[in-house]
């Protein structure tokens, strides 16, 4: 009887928890506002809609024991919404006085084990999957267009790096990691999707969330945010998204892998934004319901 009752229970809490989660399924991500005139020396373009940046990356990784240590970044080449790129005489990266954005970043990742194809089980290997520990971002714009990037280079140690004239470069926002997997698949190509909580540079040494200055990761990486241009730039939602998700893979060609170093470029992908999703209505109750019903269980399993 008792076993029955426990079993009972169980099947409960995993049935509501598999409602609870599915009801918080992120939808389609919703659409932003960009406005490229909050750059100083952009005046020829508009305001716009979009509700995705497209680009691609490079990365150097040391790999030590189970785990891979890096930085790079992430250059973008253009908005787009709904599937539609947009070109550049709507939103102005790369276009006649427009400007450029990229990211730089620095990440950590450790392997999972037990994943891997057969004889591939180890860090690196074909169809392993690495968590990630550390992902921070730095958003930037250039609007000058005068910044330069140099690709990783495994065979001889480079690292993937931002060059140029990057004084001028201001800090729209930062990102510290919620959540994530990298990996390699069958085909040699390199992948990472992940989560992390986004905010605006709101002032100088400051970067926001719904108005208020962040603290914490997060905060520590808003401390170099030169001014408020990045809440001017992301015009709306107003308060803007508090989470940015991303995702990139590339072809085996893009992987390149010599003693502990691994360079991956050419990984292509998207990032986009988000709130924190929020349950519905419905869910409270169904949960209420549920709690209660768990309660009188609880209680006839005591008296037995």
């Amino acid at each position: 009887m008792k076993s029955t009752t426990k079993k009972r229970i169980a099947t409960m809490v995993a049935a509501l928890a598999a409602a609870c989660a599915s009801s918080q399924v992120l939808a389609d991500a919703p659409v932003f506002e960009v406005n490229p005139q909050a750059l100083p020396g952009v005046s020829l373009y508009s305001q716009f809609a979009a509700n995705q940046i497209t680009g691609s990356t490079s990365t150097l990784l040391q790999t030590v024991g189970n785990t891979n240590v890096g930085s790079g970044w992430l250059s973008f080449g253009s908005f787009s919404l709904n599937g539609s790129t947009l070109d550049s005489a709507t939103t102005g990266v790369g276009g006649v006085g427009g400007y450029r954005l990229y990211v730089t970043f620095e990440l950590s990742e450790t392997y999972r084990e037990g994943t891997g194809f057969a004889g591939q089980q180890h860090i690196n290997g074909a169809g392993t999957v690495n968590d990630l520990t550390r992902l921070d971002i730095k958003f930037y714009a250039d609007p000058t267009r005068n910044t330069t990037f140099a690709k990783a280079n495994a065979n001889t140690g480079a690292r993937a790096t931002v060059g140029g004239v990057t004084n001028d470069d201001i800090l729209l926002g930062v990102g510290s990691l919620l959540g994530g997997i990298s990996g390699y698949n069958d085909q040699g190509g390199a992948g990472i999707n992940s989560t992390q909580s986004f905010a605006l540079c709101s002032g100088a040494g400051t970067a926001s969330q719904g108005g208020v200055a962040v603290g914490g990761a997060l905060g520590a990486l808003g401390a170099a945010c030169t001014s408020g241009v990045g809440e001017a730039f992301f015009a709306e939602p107003d308060p803007f998204y508090t989470l940015a998700f991303d995702a990139f893979n590339n072809t085996r060609q893009g992987v390149l892998m010599r003693g502990n170093l691994i360079s991956i470029n050419n990984a292509a992908g998207n990032v986009d934004f988000n709130l924190a999703p929020v349950p519905e209505p419905g869910t409270y109750a169904m949960l209420g319901a549920g709690l209660a019903v768990l309660a009188v269980s609880a209680r006839r399993h005591r008296k037995t």
